[in-house]
């Protein structure tokens, strides 16, 4: 371990001329779990779906909060707030382009109905002109037809083929009056179907007027939802419009904090460096008079290999199951885009959780800027093997320094002191003076 966190490995010179800063995956955030209980096969698949993302979102924001070790909690969280700012910037974007465009959509279609209802109500227009027009010459007709009527029921001679023949003194007049006798039939007879035709037409244009006007109440009524529809979709838009104004103005705040917490980082990484020799230098002395010891062989004794360490030889710091938050080994930091060693295993643990002794052994507390409340255990020599376990970000020390401890002892409860921005487990196996993977390790 060195700091308890991560040492430096010498930069290549492509690394020395890479960018400082290496951008991670956004933060993602948990996603709120609204989902109904039990149910049909596809509810619980989306269910479990909501569950395995929300599970995903959780380890990856584990994964960037355990990769901030070695800088100042309120650097890390300048760092994280600033991911965070720009996902959901970057979400309020996408949601502001797809109401734009739900917009566009809902005010085309506004447009399409009050055109179709604009044809429609002058259509109606057209039929109602027509109908009266048609109305004025039914009145007509029907007062012709009315006095023909009224003059054949009152025996009015004048309209009868008697009259006029009664009335001819000659051949040559009754010729002529019998002409004009035609003459006048055929205007009644025209007056009467002049009328019929009239009326036909009239119960053509009042079933046409009826079935425009419904169609027209039709049209009204999907002119009015669309209408609303597009308010909405308006309504919708100008809230994300607000969004991404308030979240752009988030994300320049959070920028700048960013940059004003960065100013000190040099003089963290120093501090880091330092806190690293110190470290380093404890753990030689501790391993050295380990590998002094009658016991100590460099090697595995009997049949376990040195990779078998931990099986029943080496505990777990926490109780339940491991889950990682950070693998062991090498890795780029988020903030200064060097690769650096990670020498121990980030485990995901909440805020008080207690920690244990792995191995039973003498304690050496190691607080510092860097591991904040941490501490060596000194397991002396396992099978032939020296064999030192260390504790970073302690909340709270349960041991006092010097004291013997035994394996399943509690040593302190999970925190995020020194260059943690989360709570986490830091947990380093250290074997004859070089740091292992944990996980490697039987049992875990």
């Amino acid at each position: 371990m060195r700091t308890g966190t991560s040492r430096p490995r010498p930069a290549s010179r492509a690394t020395r001329r890479a960018p400082r800063r290496r951008r991670l995956l956004a933060v993602v955030a948990a996603l709120a779990l609204g989902l109904a209980g039990a149910g049909m096969p596809a509810q619980a698949d989306e269910r479990q779906d909501a569950v395995d993302q929300q599970e995903e979102a959780e380890r990856k924001q584990a994964e960037v909060t355990a990769s901030l070790e070695g800088v100042s909690a309120s650097l890390g969280q300048a760092y994280l707030d600033l991911q965070a700012a720009e996902t959901a910037l970057g979400t309020a974007q996408t949601e502001l382009d797809a109401a734009e465009a739900d917009l566009a959509a809902k005010e085309r279609e506004q447009q399409l109905a009050a055109d179709r209802l604009a044809v429609a109500e002058a259509d109606l227009a057209a039929i109602e002109e027509e109908a009266q027009a048609s109305q004025t010459n039914a009145e007509e007709n029907s007062a012709s037809v009315a006095d023909l009527v009224v003059s054949t029921y009152q025996g009015d001679s004048a309209v009868t083929s008697w009259t006029y023949v009664l009335a001819s003194e000659s051949v040559d007049d009754l010729t002529q009056r019998a002409s004009t006798m035609e003459i006048a039939t055929g205007v009644q007879e025209s007056v009467l179907s002049q009328a019929e035709a009239e009326r036909a037409q009239d119960a053509n244009r009042r079933a046409r007027q009826d079935a425009t006007t419904t169609r027209v109440a039709t049209l009204k009524d999907e002119a009015d939802a669309a209408e609303a529809a597009a308010q909405t979709a308006r309504d919708d838009a100008q809230t994300r419009r607000d969004e991404v104004a308030a979240l752009t103005a988030e994300r320049q705040t959070a920028a700048a904090q960013f940059e004003t917490e960065k100013a000190g980082l040099e003089a963290q990484q120093a501090q880091a460096a330092a806190d690293a020799a110190a470290a380093a230098e404890t753990i030689a002395r501790i391993d050295a008079a380990n590998q002094a010891s009658a016991g100590y062989t460099g090697a595995s004794s009997g049949e376990v290999a040195a990779s078998s360490l931990g099986g029943g030889d080496i505990g777990h710091p926490i109780t339940g199951s491991l889950v990682v938050a950070s693998p062991f080994g090498y890795r780029i930091h988020p903030i200064t885009g060097q690769s650096r060693l990670h020498a121990g295993v980030d485990l995901v643990a909440g805020q008080g959780v207690p920690q244990y002794a792995a191995v039973s052994g003498t304690v050496t507390h190691n607080i510092n800027s860097s591991c904040g409340n941490g501490i060596f255990i000194n397991g002396g020599v396992i099978n032939g093997q020296s064999v030192v376990v260390a504790y970073c970000h302690l909340s709270q020390i349960s041991v006092s320094n010097g004291a013997y401890v035994s394996k399943g002892q509690q040593i302190g409860l999970t925190g995020a002191t020194g260059g943690a921005t989360g709570p986490h487990v830091h947990f380093e196996v250290i074997l004859n003076g070089t740091e292992v993977d944990p996980m490697t390790l039987p049992g875990f």
